[in-house]
């Protein structure tokens, strides 16, 4: 079997160096791209593209869409393809569909919930191109399924993961019994988390920022002498959760399973993780045993949550010891991968033995 991986974001030399050297954590999309023995095309080829059609969609459209266009040029010499996201497997099935080629097709969905993908599936029918969409959240699954009306079997949850091999308990780096961290950035509510912690006698270090996401996030107005604010690499983010008595990744209401690669991080290090309970992450955290929840925008509860499990070290520490044996277990980045390849296999299987004569991609 011939694969294509189509990965939003730039997966070059210099990351693998650093991932040789142990400054990054293992990616899956490496990983998967060595399991499938697949080809990869991302945002590099985009840029290197001297195509004008693609110059005009990245301008346009971003460049998912021209990465999505990238990748029908190349369709015809693959058996199966898996998109790393909906950015850029919405609209390559799209223009499958449009271009009449049939070809086994892996989608990983973070979040199908807003009105301009729901049209994708509800008008233009695009899931006829896509053999099996994975998603992370049980919430998620009942959108796609429900709401949109894809077919059961094309809908697969999976547990994301954390590379365990690079989060993990470090023995000799020193906990600091005063000190709290948070990480991530995307819909986090550090608003809430330092309101809790303003009279609390921690130090609060959040570590605002994302691999994924370029632009900074803004600093919580007035925050106390006790907090700071800064982004972190993911060798001194690792550090910076060995350190921590306690991390917290506080989070927003919204309905898909937003802070998840964050929780897991935290998880893997062998940390109490303290997480807000919204609709969508509902699905990693077992309340009391590997990890507790808080409700949505209520400091004075994430404040109580905090100030018990500072005071019981050894409760945050049982804690902390069962998150890592789940991550161990459940979340961990090969066992991540085996799934991911397993799916892009299936539907290869599936397709292959009543599949209609593929039509041409555009030259």
């Amino acid at each position: 079997m011939r694969a294509l991986v189509l990965a939003a974001g730039r997966f070059d030399h210099a990351l693998r160096m650093e991932i040789e050297t142990a400054r990054e954590p293992r990616l899956d999309v490496f990983q998967l791209q060595a399991e499938l023995g697949a080809d990869l095309l991302d945002y590099q080829a985009v840029d290197a593209s001297p195509l004008r059609v693609v110059r005009v969609l990245r301008r346009m459209l971003g460049p998912s869409a021209a990465l999505a266009y990238l990748g029908l040029r190349h369709i015809r010499r693959y058996d199966a393809c898996f998109t790393t996201g909906e950015d850029v497997g919405i609209p390559l099935a799209a223009l499958l569909k449009a271009s009449g080629v049939h070809i086994p097709h892996t989608m990983i969905a973070h979040t199908l919930a807003t009105s301009k993908k729901r049209a994708f599936f509800s008008w233009l029918g695009v899931q006829s191109h896509i053999d099996r969409i994975l998603c992370y959240s049980s919430n998620e699954e009942r959108h796609m399924v429900r709401r949109l009306g894809i077919a059961p079997e094309k809908v697969r949850r999976i547990r994301f993961h954390a590379d365990e091999r690079f989060f993990r308990p470090l023995s000799d780096v020193p906990v600091e019994a005063d000190l709290v961290c948070s990480a991530g950035q995307l819909l986090r509510d550090y608003a809430c988390l330092v309101e809790a912690v303003r009279d609390l006698p921690v130090r609060l270090c959040i570590a605002a920022g994302s691999p994924w996401i370029t632009s900074n996030p803004r600093p919580v107005p007035s925050l106390p002498p006790t907090v700071t604010w800064r982004r972190y690499d993911r060798h001194a983010l690792r550090d910076l959760y060995a350190r921590s008595a306690l991390a917290v990744v506080p989070i927003v209401e919204n309905d898909y399973q937003t802070g998840i690669a964050t929780i897991l991080e935290m998880m893997a290090m062998g940390k109490c993780v303290i997480a807000t309970r919204t609709r969508g992450q509902t699905d990693t955290i077992v309340d009391g045993v590997n990890g507790i929840y808080v409700p949505p925008s209520d400091p004075a509860a994430l404040r109580a949550s905090i100030r018990r499990l500072l005071e019981r070290p050894d409760e945050a520490a049982r804690i902390g010891r069962a998150a890592r044996s789940f991550v161990e277990a459940e979340a961990n980045l090969d066992g991540f991968v085996g799934r991911l390849a397993g799916h892009v296999r299936e539907s290869y299987t599936a397709r292959s033995t009543d599949a209609p004569p593929a039509a041409s991609a555009p030259a």
